[in-house]
């Protein structure tokens, strides 16, 4: 069962920062302004329930009640406080939505494992995340991309690890891997720079060449990660092998350890190519991300040297030269997002956000890919299509 450590609970997978209530907090008849837990995590009261009696009250302050932290005040400096009250990532939102909370809950992972208030509990907060990516990648995997593919608001780690996890979980299901396996490469997605985290945000914003002492620390942290999982209580042998061996390259350029061809887990090559393509197309402060399409064909021109060729080639057909989430302009001047996956035979599936004129469209509108029109002329950013923002969600949530 999980308890209530350190002012944290840990529950299903997700993190919430939680506070003792005090009798000053609790108002005779009236509602309650949140869900009140004791310290095992079991819910006792749901928002809303009115305490009548003031017995229950004093019953209540005896056992110790626990809430959840309110939202920190955007004017003050950001606190590791939970953004807002849900008790768990409901399975029954859509994907899209769920893929925001999967990354709020990364981001909050990374900012208590740098304040070293949770260390013991970084496992099943993995597991639950993982398990959130399996399950999200089984019910609408291209929903799942879309919204990892646009997302601007998370840090560079955050993203660069949810959409390395994705693109890990889809091809390895292609290959029909058992789901052991495929839980322990996308735990491994997730924690693959976890030694990082203490200079991730300097890297994002330097411009420059690394020092000598940030070039060690890049060439070894993937055995550094790994023993901070292990530190940490993660047991599973794949899951800390895989991390180890995430930067090894097929020609034996890579590093920690120089490995080459079959002396790499045909698992952490797989790893390679998704950790690759996650990192040249997501933003970070000192760089624009690259257009998928010009990322797949890099990895593309690089599968022989580098990587495995044909796990490249099983990942480029998952993702699609235009995965969902895609942003082009066609050739009648309009605007226009890729919603999902090309299937074999069929036309790319095209929606119209802005019309030539460059004025948004309320409700976007289908594109035959095969009508000249519509040809794809060229890529565009996030950046460009900022007004379409609540448009581009309903594609992606009408299901």
């Amino acid at each position: 069962m999980d308890r209530i450590k350190n002012g944290l609970l840990i529950f299903d997978g997700l993190i919430f920062d939680m506070r003792r209530i005090l009798q000053s907090d609790l108002v005779l008849n009236e509602p309650l302004p949140w869900p009140l837990y004791d310290e095992d995590g079991n819910l006792l009261f749901r928002e809303g329930y009115v305490l009548s009696i003031p017995r229950h009250i004093n019953a209540l302050l005896a056992r110790g009640a626990y809430a959840p932290e309110p939202p920190p005040d955007p004017s003050q400096q950001p606190t590791l406080a939970l953004p807002e009250c849900a008790v768990a990532v409901p399975t029954s939102d859509p994907v899209f939505i769920r893929a925001d909370r999967l990354a709020m809950t990364l981001k909050r992972l990374h900012a208590h494992l740098q304040a070293a208030t949770l260390k013991t509990e970084l496992r099943p907060v993995i597991l639950g995340l993982a398990h959130g990516i399996l399950d999200a990648c089984d019910e609408d995997a291209d929903a799942l991309l879309a919204a990892l593919h646009l997302d601007r608001q998370h840090p560079y780690l955050v993203i660069q690890q949810l959409l390395g996890a994705t693109l890990v979980e889809m091809a390895a299901r292609e290959l029909g891997l058992a789901e052991s396996d495929r839980l322990s490469l996308a735990c491994a997605a997730l924690t693959r720079d976890l030694s990082l985290l203490p200079v991730q945000a300097q890297l994002d914003q330097q411009a420059g060449a690394l020092t000598p002492q940030q070039a060690a620390l890049v060439r070894s942290h993937p055995d550094r990660s790994a023993a901070l999982l292990a530190e940490m209580g993660v047991t599973d042998a794949l899951w800390l092998e895989l991390v180890r061996q995430h930067h090894e390259r097929f020609d034996g350029s890579g590093y920690p350890r120089g490995l080459s061809g079959d002396a790499i887990l045909p698992g952490a090559r797989l790893l390679a190519i998704a950790d690759s393509y996650a990192a040249m197309v997501t933003p970070r402060p000192n760089r624009a991300g690259q257009f998928p399409r010009d990322a797949l064909k890099a990895l593309f021109l690089d599968r022989v040297r580098l990587y495995d060729d044909p796990l490249v080639q099983l990942s480029i057909k998952t993702l699609t030269m235009h995965p969902p989430g895609t942003l082009v302009r066609l050739a009648n001047g309009e605007f226009a997002v890729v919603r999902s996956r090309q299937k074999l035979n069929e036309s790319i599936d095209l929606w119209s956000l802005y019309d030539s004129s460059g004025m948004p469209i309320l409700r976007p509108q289908y594109r035959d890919s095969t009508d000249p029109a519509h040809d794809i002329t060229g890529s565009l950013r996030v950046e460009d299509c900022r007004s379409a923002a609540l448009v581009l969600k309903r594609l992606w949530m009408q299901s």
